[in-house]
């Protein structure tokens, strides 16, 4: 008897063990507070110096359940620590709710929203953790801060934002710092967010082979990538990249900024359908090396039911412009097609690499692709014979498929990039202030090597933009203030003619 009474006393001491560290709502179709889980919850969250804390190892508000948070507030996680939401989860204060961990050297593991249909998360500021995961739910994500998730290990979510079946809309957001992507879904996972007018930048810190937006299959309804700002992260991220499996039935990428990753958009397998319009795609050249990316463009894969059009876009400063692989056949321009969404109009110059202007490489085979329609388009130049050496492809090798790129389009309905260089040269800046970006725009009237550096007001030199051979012309590079404290620096622009100086303003 006294042996079975041991034992008894070991199974509860292993019960208890198990069930240390989780809370759980009682699934009674209660509406919860903060405060309320604090009166409720037996210690598993308190509340001390203003701060709410979750002690125990993991928050669940059963499916039943709600959790509103609509004052200001911050939540501090233990290590390891996370809210799982079988319920819902309404997030919409004053100002801002806080989510970051105790100890922001031991992060936590973020929030899970399993079906957690009606939940939808604004002014959150969200650090310190893995990620935000979304499972067959489509939240509202709006007007978020979520930054500094900087925790990854095997079997970890690999983005900030991490979908699930999920077709969540986020919006108005800035995510950055993410140690690996900003946004990701599975290969095989069908997932179509409407991802609107977001500030995406510094991402990847650990510098994995990945792009800051990098999703695979789409749902059946549309996926919208609009209106974002995707800016420079570590040497080997790109901007936007699919690769999937199952296809993306209906795309649209429009009106974004992506600049200063290591390649621009990638579309990199068949079955794609996207329509990617008025994107201006500048200076994806991080990395450096040609042979690894640094396309502003890119098309690859099998393409047999693909359809994808491209129009309106800017294509700059990249070490290549668009490159075509495999089987892929996008749409830059058919004039011949009744659809008048495919009329060109993109304007595609100055990329290159190793001392060669590579506009547009097409890669493709000719004995395994038709032609690639690239009608209307503006290269920078009216001049027939200096476009055709900016584009590679049959007339270089007999072996590559055609591009049709005639005709072309002209600068005067659509404004020359290249304005007419008058007699003096000069250098602006704008905004002035600025956080985190600013644009300086420069005119140089001698053909010759070109150098704009960045100066600390002790005369370090903190940056380089510029150290190249550039025709006479007007142009305008992009400076992000990344790891820079809130301070006066000046830009010193170098032209084979003169030497121009300017001070601008850092404030964080």
């Amino acid at each position: 008897m006294k042996q079975k009474l041991v034992l008894i006393a070991i199974l509860l001491l292993v019960v208890t063990g198990i069930s240390k560290g989780d809370y759980v709502s009682p699934n009674t179709g209660r509406s919860w507070t903060l405060d309320s889980l604090v009166a409720n919850s037996g210690g598993a969250v308190t509340y001390t110096g203003g701060i709410y804390y979750f002690i125990e190892d993991s928050i669940t508000i059963s499916k039943s359940d709600t959790l509103k948070i609509l004052v200001n507030a911050t939540v501090k996680f233990p290590s390891l620590g996370y809210l799982y939401m079988k319920g819902t989860l309404l997030i919409n204060p004053p100002d801002s709710v806080k989510f970051t961990a105790a100890d922001t050297t031991l992060y936590y593991k973020g929030i899970t929203l399993d079906s957690s249909y009606a939940s939808s998360l604004k002014k959150l500021i969200f650090e310190y953790a893995n990620c935000i995961n979304l499972m067959d739910c489509s939240p509202l994500i709006d007007n978020c801060k979520i930054r500094n998730n900087l925790y990854y290990a095997t079997g970890m979510k690999r983005g900030a934002i991490s979908l699930f079946r999920s077709n969540a809309t986020i919006s108005n957001c800035i995510i950055t710092r993410s140690v690996n992507a900003a946004i990701v879904g599975g290969a095989n996972i069908p997932n179509s967010p409407s991802i609107i007018n977001n500030l995406i930048y510094d991402n990847n810190t650990a510098n994995y082979n990945t792009s800051q937006i990098n999703l695979g299959a789409g749902a059946p309804q549309t996926l919208i990538i609009r209106g974002n700002q995707i800016l420079r992260a570590s040497t080997n991220s790109g901007a936007i990249a699919f690769l999937p499996t199952g296809g993306v039935p209906s795309m649209i990428i429009e009106n974004n900024i992506i600049k200063y990753n290591r390649y621009g958009i990638a579309l990199l397998a068949g079955g794609i359908n996207a329509y990617i319009n008025n994107n201006i795609i500048d200076s994806n050249n991080t990395q450096g090396s040609p042979s690894l990316g640094g396309s502003g463009l890119n098309f690859a894969g099998g393409w047999t039911t693909s359809s994808v059009i491209c129009t309106r876009n800017t294509i700059r400063w990249n070490l290549w412009g668009v490159t075509i692989q495999n089987t892929a056949k996008p749409n830059l321009g058919n004039l011949t097609s009744p659809d008048t969404t495919d009329k060109g109009l993109n304007i595609i110059y100055g990329n290159g690499n190793s001392g060669r202007i590579y506009d547009l490489f097409n890669n493709t085979l000719a004995s395994a692709n038709d032609t690639i329609r690239a009608e209307n388009n503006y290269w920078g130049t009216s001049n027939i014979d200096t476009i055709e050496s900016h584009i590679m492809h049959q007339t270089d090798s007999t072996v590559l498929g055609f591009v049709d790129y005639l005709p072309i389009r002209t600068t005067t309905s659509i404004g020359n990039p290249v304005v007419k260089v008058d007699g003096y040269e000069f250098l602006d800046l704008y905004p002035n202030p600025f956080n985190p970006e600013v644009t300086i725009k420069f005119r140089i009237k001698n053909d010759g090597f070109t150098r704009i550096r960045i100066y600390d007001l002790l005369g370090r030199e903190v940056m380089q933009l510029a150290n190249e051979y550039m025709k006479a012309g007007e142009y305008e590079r992009n400076w992000i203030s990344k790891g820079l404290a809130s301070s006066v620096y000046i830009v010193r622009l170098e032209t084979p003619s003169n030497r121009f100086s300017k001070k601008v303003a850092v404030l964080k």
